[in-house]
């Protein structure tokens, strides 16, 4: 087991996936419906971090008969028996069919194993603020990787915006973070994220009045980019 996987809390993580999914699934649905593989119902969706399922079936419950092709559910590793749940939970969604069976994958290494335009969307929720800066830039590397033309890459979770906290609770909770881990967790800033997104290719992204980054409940973002 990874030294990340050792600090997951699987049931914390559940609680925070339930609240936030159909604010999730609100935005992956209104970018993916506007791209040419939603319209053309063959969108190819790769989740990192997926936990238990909770997006996966809320994304699949509200995309995936209209939208997607494929839904990929990956993490670090089956904490406790969580990709059973994901397979459960997809079941329950009505989506058994569309949802690939869950799989490892390391966010770091994550172009070192993908293949190359063959995904239209990557998604990850709640993973940047605990994990290493290494992990967000895997992402994007991979994401460059395996992104088509006019692919999309979800990252939803708490920022800072121009190094500042956007409220005070986001404050301590980025201090209660660093004191698990000073070297890895805490809130990054959006405008590094954007940096980061550029420099592989990678552009926020707007439709139909929605541009990244889009607001969320309980001062979160989801941040959109396009290749």
């Amino acid at each position: 087991m990874t030294r990340g996987a050792e600090r997951f809390n699987i049931a914390v993580s559940a609680t925070a996936a339930q609240r936030n999914k159909a604010h999730v699934a609100r935005v992956v649905d209104a970018f993916v419906r506007s791209s040419s593989a939603g319209r053309e119902k063959k969108f190819e969706l790769l989740e990192l971090g997926c936990g238990v399922g909770a997006h996966a079936a809320e994304i699949l419950r509200v995309s995936g008969a209209a939208c997607l092709k494929r839904y990929y559910p990956t993490d670090v590793c089956d904490h406790d028996g969580s990709f059973a749940a994901v397979m459960e939970n997809c079941a329950d969604a009505g989506a058994s069919g569309t949802c690939a069976a869950p799989r490892t994958m390391d966010a770091t290494t994550m172009a070192d194993v993908v293949e190359a335009e063959s995904l239209d969307g990557v998604l990850m929720v709640n993973v940047v603020h605990i994990s290493s800066r290494a992990a967000t830039l895997g992402m994007f590397a991979g994401s460059a990787k395996a992104l088509r033309k006019g692919g999309l890459v979800f990252v939803y979770g708490p920022f800072k915006v121009g190094g500042e906290f956007r409220s005070e609770g986001d404050a301590r909770f980025d201090a209660s973070l660093r004191l698990k881990d000073p070297e890895n967790f805490g809130l990054v800033d959006l405008e590094w994220m954007d940096e980061q997104a550029r420099s592989v290719g990678l552009t926020p992204a707007s439709v139909d009045g929605m541009k990244s980054p889009v607001e969320m409940p309980a001062n979160n973002l989801t941040l959109v980019y396009a290749k």
